[in-house]
């Protein structure tokens, strides 16, 4: 299962129910194949099969529930939203230290000093 953040929560009403009947009706995906909801304050988590079709993903993105568009992306295990490879602070890429001069990709030795 994957974990996901949709932008619907208890401050618009929403039931575990509508959530689960919007995303299988949607989705065309038998409600057993839907995990754990975890209802907060102004979004919900919610587990999904893991691998969804993008097509899919896109088109939940635009399903309303309660009054709200699910806006449904990919959690980080906070919670939050999880990253989408755009550059962070400074512009370096993820995943990549930048260079400070002096330091110009040379091995480690051993030892700190």
């Amino acid at each position: 299962m994957e974990t996901f953040r949709i932008e619907v929560g208890h401050v618009h009403g929403v039931q575990p129910g509508n959530i689960v009947g919007a995303i299988a009706n949607e989705a065309d995906l038998e409600s057993k194949y839907i995990g754990r909801i975890d209802i907060r304050d102004d979004h919900s988590l919610i587990d999904l099969p893991e691998g969804m079709p993008r097509e899919v993903l896109e088109h939940l993105k635009k399903v309303w529930v309660s009054g709200q568009q699910l806006k449904m992306q990919r959690a980080d295990g906070e919670g939050r939203a999880a990253p989408r490879g755009k550059p962070r602070a400074g512009g370096a890429p993820r995943g990549k230290a930048p260079s400070s001069p002096g330091h110009r990709g040379a091995p480690r030795r051993g030892g700190r000093s």
